[in-house]
């Protein structure tokens, strides 16, 4: 078997989403783990990333999570990593030469903040946003804060090494604000992208990933231990992890940026979205404005 799709970013972007709704296509198998991160395994362990989550390190893990429905026309997944990391275009090129790759892009900016949100969520980052962007952090894992905010966020040498390795015809490039605005639109662009019919079956108005956080420090403080996180989600049906998030978590409007670290992600960006823009032909301005 080969993996024949493959969502490869932007973190932060509306990969979550796009995932769970293409899980539910009936031709389309989404791997069992959201993230296999097989490709960029090699990676993610140099950088210590993923804070002790399962690896997926050997091509058989790899393909015994599309297992669940082998009788699906196609199969994909959705690793955010795939972006970021150099080599990955190449490998992803030597496994299935004619795999499609779609990438979803955001506003580097917002993209940034709410990265930084749900790092705060789950208690990987007590230092401010703006100590990290203006490299003022003591954390150790400061440089890797910075990587995973700001140069995440620098898209244009990223979508270069997909553009070397695989033919435009097979990449789709989906902008966050049409996934959100028109999702119907986008949707309909990836069935056709992916070769499968239209499905009135899927739920569009059900809302993955969205911002919570915890009721208090205390819970925050709690929720910081991935090793009891991996030990609940491995053990526990997922709507018992449901309900106890619902209990530990709120919904809640997200804080904002002032407009002094608005202007100073502007000048951060502003030339990768330049050439973001000449890369794909298509104006990008309206971020940095």
């Amino acid at each position: 078997m080969k993996v024949d799709f493959f969502i490869v970013g932007a973190p932060k972007a509306g990969t979550t989403s796009l995932y769970h709704y293409l899980d539910e296509h009936h031709d389309i198998c989404m791997s069992s783990d959201k993230e296999p991160n097989y490709f960029s395994d090699e990676e993610l362990q140099q950088q210590d990333m993923y804070y002790g989550k399962s690896r997926v390190e050997t091509l058989d893990i790899y393909h015994s999570l599309f297992d669940k429905h082998s009788e699906s026309k196609i199969k994909g997944e959705a690793s955010v990593s795939y972006l970021f990391y150099k080599n990955v275009p190449k490998k992803i090129k030597e496994y299935n030469p004619n795999a499609k790759i779609i990438i979803m892009l955001r506003n580097p900016s917002h993209r940034a903040f709410s990265h930084y949100l749900m790092d705060r969520r789950l208690g990987l980052v007590y230092d401010s946003f703006e100590d990290i962007i203006e490299k003022k952090s003591n954390h150790k894992n400061a440089e890797l804060f910075y990587q995973q905010y700001i140069e995440v966020g620098q898209y244009a040498d990223q979508v270069s090494r997909y553009l070397e390795f695989f033919d435009r015809k097979n990449i789709l490039f989906i902008e966050y604000e049409d996934f959100r605005k028109d999702i119907m639109n986008v949707m309909n662009r990836v069935y056709k992208f992916l070769n499968v019919e239209l499905s009135g079956e899927i739920n569009l108005n059900q809302k993955h990933n969205t911002y919570s956080r915890p009721k208090n420090n205390f819970i925050r403080f709690i929720y910081s231990f991935v090793s009891l996180r991996n030990i609940l989600t491995t053990f526990l049906p997922k709507k018992i992890i449901k309900a106890i998030r619902s209990v530990l978590f709120k919904r809640d409007k997200k804080p904002s940026l002032s407009d002094e670290t608005k202007q100073k992600l502007k000048i951060l960006f502003k030339d990768d979205i330049n050439e973001l823009s000449e890369i794909l032909n298509k104006d990008f301005s309206g971020w940095i404005k």
